[in-house]
């Protein structure tokens, strides 16, 4: 059992509030998830020449010996400490991902790219959610959506690395509860076509397909339906991109999610509770249950200096929904 959550505002006037929001949203659910945390957040944008990755290493590192290596393949515009690891910005005119990865994990084993994006930071750590954005300094920070995650671990270690979100492409990310049956089926198939998986954590499993069919060029709705043929499980699950928030319910709708909607935001939550948390808290606020097998899908433009922003969602329906547990 784990808790999810996710923010998506209307207006870039509440990018401030983004930080404080999550928190206020995630620790209710902290009784459904009380092993680890994790948050990723959506900032702002930084320059088209740029890549934002985030870095973690729970054990004494040397840092400079790391800024050194991405001197030699990148451009290193910042390098800020954050909590247990670093913010970096790097500079370049062509980024290999993979190539990144590779030399990261062949010269420092102990060192873990949490993410990498334009706009994506990704935080996590065992512990509290309140630890969590002490740790990190993230109550201040803003931007336009964000999804997080408490963990109970069922199936595999309790550790950092095992924690939500997962991200498995540029500016993506997801958070997961539930159970994916045909994990292995779903991770030898993604192996043979050359993904490289960190952990045994069944919720990377999504995250991969997800980001798979995506650099393929199949649009987010079809890869998900694609998802819900192809995976097998009791789950919710909230995916996020640098313009787009998804919510996904598994065909038995056993996983709970509530979805809540006023002038300010949009939240997603595990539990009704979480709403009643938020300092903007609205009664009149259209506050809705997602149907079995439901697909719903918020476009968000977070360029900050936009007047407002239009989020559309997408309700559909997979094959099964018409099936009840």
């Amino acid at each position: 059992m784990c808790g999810i959550a996710g923010i998506i505002y209307r207006n870039p006037q509440f990018y401030k509030n983004l930080g404080s929001d999550l928190l206020n949203l995630i620790q209710p659910l902290e009784t459904r998830g009380p092993d680890s945390c994790g948050v990723g957040l959506y900032g702002n944008s930084i320059e088209s020449n740029q890549l934002k990755i985030v870095l973690l290493a729970e054990k004494a590192i040397e840092w400079e010996e790391i800024k050194q290596l991405l001197g030699k393949l990148f451009v290193v515009a910042s390098f800020t400490a954050m909590g247990n690891g670093k913010l970096v910005t790097l500079e370049g005119k062509i980024f290999n991902s993979k190539e990144l990865i590779h030399q990261l994990c062949a010269c420092f084993p102990q060192v873990h790219l949490m993410s990498y994006g334009q706009f994506l930071e990704i935080y996590k750590q065992v512990g509290s959610a309140q630890s969590l954005f002490e740790n990190y300094d993230l109550k201040t920070f803003a931007g336009s959506h964000a999804i997080g995650h408490t963990r109970m671990a069922t199936e595999s270690v309790v550790d950092t690395y095992h924690s939500h979100p997962f991200a498995a492409g540029e500016d993506l990310c997801i958070v997961h509860n539930g159970q994916v049956s045909n994990y292995y089926k779903l991770r030898f198939a993604l192996e043979r076509k050359g993904v490289v998986f960190e952990t045994h954590n069944d919720s990377e499993a999504i995250a991969h397909y997800i980001n798979y069919h995506l650099t393929q060029g199949k649009s987010l709705e079809t890869a998900l339906h694609s998802l819900l043929n192809d995976i097998d499980g009791t789950y919710t699950f909230l995916i996020s991109t640098s313009d787009k928030v998804a919510l996904v319910r598994d065909k038995f709708a056993a996983k709970p999610a509530v979805i809540y909607e006023s002038p300010e935001m949009i939240a997603i939550a595990s539990e009704y509770r979480c709403f009643l948390n938020l300092p903007t808290f609205d009664p009149s606020a259209t506050i809705r249950e997602p149907d079995a097998g439901e697909i719903n899908i918020w476009s968000v433009s977070n360029v900050p200096i936009a007047p407002a922003i239009e989020v559309v969602a997408e309700q559909t329906k997979s094959a099964y929904a018409d099936l009840r547990g």
